[in-house]
């Protein structure tokens, strides 16, 4: 190590740290005489200046964390060491009552607590992943410093190593029984989502085409208002589908007549702004909503429902419903949250619908401060509609490709993400992302209907920014250190790149009332992660799929995780999913996409074609795999096919020739291939059922309802 320092650090923590962190640490150096202080992550600086600088303990992590930086760990991998190691370590003293780090005995306080002796609220996950972290830390640091510094300087570095231990995870029960809780859990959970994957696709699907007839109908009432120079409220209806079946009846408003038509609930100083239209009531401050009066149904003998977003509304469980609310509401709310399972994280109240990112699900203030003032719902109709675009297309990606929502943010506008080839006149997809665990980006194929979402997604953010092209901002979500350059991401809105819990309240949002439950009853909630299993767990266990195949489909690099993922489920998987891949290869902006095919590409479309099945038209679909096929040739039900509408008349043929297959092997005493006839036809039956339900969100897509208006009463 270089002892002569001749220069400082650059970072400003160096300065703001002085006397609050050791001296020596902050200017530890590698053997390339840089100073590792100048390498780490904000992020990790911040986190360790928010919570640690109080506590004897805090030399200790920025020693680890300095140290793991240099040996090229992920960030969000440091971080998460601190944030398991931290808040352990406070419990730990807190409890012993011990005041620094002198007064700690690993092999007393740290076993005492790791053998449940102490802390009975901590769970086996929580002992089992500070174990590990702690192991893992204690041995990286000390190995560093001996390999990097003086014999001096390791005398004196020792006194912020981590204590050594005279055990190690035999002595304990907790590893192994964390692992079988958290499968056990994960699996059950897997088990009730799978056989519903197709529901959940179409179901997304439907409820998109209501938000955006919903949308459009309120689009074309605020023209009428403004061409027309009409007064508002205006009340009007529309019907439904005939799937539906509804009538909606809604009311018109802007921020002024809202106020004027509800005097009594506004003082006299806002009913004067909202009469002259100064202030927040100007026209350059006013915005247009919706109240929902009530739907009814046009078959007289069954009840409406109206929209599946009305409870959410009343519960009043949309953005941060834990401020300012009574304790009875609170309690009400919490149980309603509870019903539909969702729970507490961490000691935090669960707010499954609050996206954190503006104008996404979350209602303008006006909105949100005066909703209870209305006789119906009132609807900020914008932050519904974003939510549902990216909801959709997030939903659609996750279910198709088994991808990482990590991966799922990355997608951008560019011509080195989105890739698109022409082959034998059919256009074929994908896009490129950086996987979990390495530094390169990889290929995740997906469909035509996947990119029709993507495009969705495109118009409703030029039509935000009021531009032809998407903007490019900054990537905001773990591992952003890979991503520095602004690109015109997808998955953003109001200047900034969408998070993890943004595309999660979408998801919610979008599927909220459709029931998943346990074996034991309990009530299953859509996490991201989830559909990954039962994306892997559909493949291998129904569909067959070799796990090397499914492992290169999930960007996975360990078998053995694949195979956790794709275990079994306690349950018999009752439905088939047909998932809509594409394949591809490079270049091209989605809006060209149908009109120009480069000839740099040929040899490469030559390639692809060569291997088996790829692009090739299969029964029912359309095959799109350019690995060794999956299925040997058995392509009903494979889900490397992407099912195609226009081709069911080959799956009705499928269907009578097994029958005819099946009497006649009856007649030949052939019982396996009458079984296998039969699974033929089943096989055919639940492509079948899926592509009937493409069809008709597809139709209802391009349902434009009559709209009536009604006096205001």
């Amino acid at each position: 190590m270089n002892e002569t320092i001749q220069q400082l650090p650059a970072t400003e923590w160096y300065k703001f740290w002085q006397g609050k962190m050791d001296d020596k640490i902050m200017l530890l150096q590698n053997n390339r005489d840089e100073y590792l202080i100048d390498k780490i992550d904000e992020r990790t600086m911040k986190y360790l200046n928010n919570n640690c600088l109080k506590y004897d303990w805090r030399n200790h992590l920025l020693l680890i964390a300095l140290i793991e930086t240099e040996r090229n760990k992920d960030a969000v991998a440091i971080q998460i060491i601190l944030k398991t190691l931290h808040p352990r370590f406070k419990d730990i003293f807190e409890f012993f009552s011990l005041d620094t780090w002198i007064d700690f005995d690993a092999n007393t306080h740290l076993y005492q607590y790791l053998k449940g002796e102490v802390l009975p609220n901590s769970t086996n996950n929580m002992k089992s992943d500070f174990f590990n972290r702690y192991r893992v830390a204690l041995y990286n640091t000390n190995k560093w410093i001996r390999n990097n510094s003086s014999v001096e300087e390791q005398i004196y570095f020792r006194q912020y190593f981590l204590l050594n231990i005279s055990f190690d995870s035999r002595d304990f029960s907790f590893n192994n029984l964390a692992r079988e809780e958290a499968q056990t859990t994960r699996k059950d959970e897997t088990d009730a989502i799978v056989p519903h994957l197709p529901t959940i696709r179409a179901e997304a699907n439907f409820r998109w085409n209501q938000m955006k007839r919903l949308r459009d109908a309120f689009y074309k009432q605020t023209q009428k208002v403004e061409n027309e120079a009409l007064s508002l409220p205006i009340e009007f209806y529309y019907d439904e589908p005939e799937r539906v079946g509804e009538r909606f009846h809604f009311r018109l408003w802007d921020k002024p007549s809202f106020v004027l038509n509800h005097k009594t609930e506004f003082s006299d100083t806002i009913i004067k702004q909202a009469t002259q239209r100064k202030a927040t009531y100007s026209d350059e401050n006013n915005a247009y909503f919706l109240e929902f009066i009530h739907a009814v149904s046009i078959e007289k003998e069954s009840s409406a429902n109206g929209f599946w977003f009305n409870e959410l509304i009343e519960q009043n469980v949309i953005s941060v419903w834990s401020k300012n609310r009574p304790i009875e509401e609170h309690e009400s709310i919490l149980d309603f949250l509870t019903l539909w399972g969702y729970k507490y994280e961490n000691k935090k109240k669960p707010v499954p619908f609050f996206s954190q990112h503006k104008g996404i699900l979350t209602p303008s203030t006006f909105v949100a401060l005066h909703k209870n003032k209305a006789e119906g719902l009132l609807i900020d109709v914008e932050p519904f509609y974003a939510a549902c675009t990216f909801g959709l297309l997030a939903i659609d990606i996750l279910t198709t490709t088994g991808a990482r929502i990590n991966e799922l943010l990355q997608i951008n506008n560019t011509k080195e993400c989105i890739e698109v080839k022409i082959v034998n006149n059919k256009p074929h997809y994908s896009f490129k992302a950086v996987p979990k665990g390495r530094d390169f980006l990889e290929e995740f194929y997906v469909s035509k209907q996947t990119m029709e979402h993507i495009q969705t997604v495109s118009r409703m953010l030029k039509e935000h920014y009021n531009d032809d092209k998407i903007p490019s901002v900054h990537y905001r979500h773990i591992r952003k250190h890979l991503f520095p350059k602004p690109m015109p991401y997808y998955f953003q809105y109001e200047g900034k790149t969408l998070k993890d819990v943004a595309i999660y309240s979408c998801i919610h949002f979008l599927l909220h009332g459709l029931v998943f439950e346990t074996q034991s009853g309990k009530t299953v909630t859509i996490k991201t992660h989830l559909l990954r299993h039962a994306f892997a767990t559909e493949a291998v266990q129904r569909q067959k799929m070799p796990i090397d195949i499914v492992a290169k489909m999930l960007h996975q690099k360990d078998l053995n995780v694949t195979g956790y993922y794709s275990a079994p489920t306690p349950s018999q998987i009752s439905e088939s999913v047909s998932e809509l891949h594409d394949v591809i290869s490079s270049y091209v902006d989605i809006d060209d996409a149908y009109l120009r095919s480069p000839e740099e590409l040929k040899k490469e479309l030559e390639d692809y074609t060569e291997k088996v099945g790829v692009f090739n038209k299969v029964l029912g679909g359309t095959c799109v795999t350019d690995y060794v096929c999956p299925t040997k040739m058995q392509c009903l039900g494979c889900k490397a096919k992407v099912p195609e509408p226009d081709q069911e008349d080959e799956l009705l043929e499928v269907i009578q020739l097994s029958k005819d297959m099946e009497k006649r092997f009856k007649q030949l005493g052939l019982e396996v291939e009458v079984r296998k006839a039969k699974e033929m036809a089943k096989q055919a039956k639940i492509e079948l059922k899926e592509i009937d339900s493409i069809k008709k969100y597809r139709e209802e897509r391009h349902y434009e309802p009559t709209i009536q208006q009604n006096p205001f009463r």
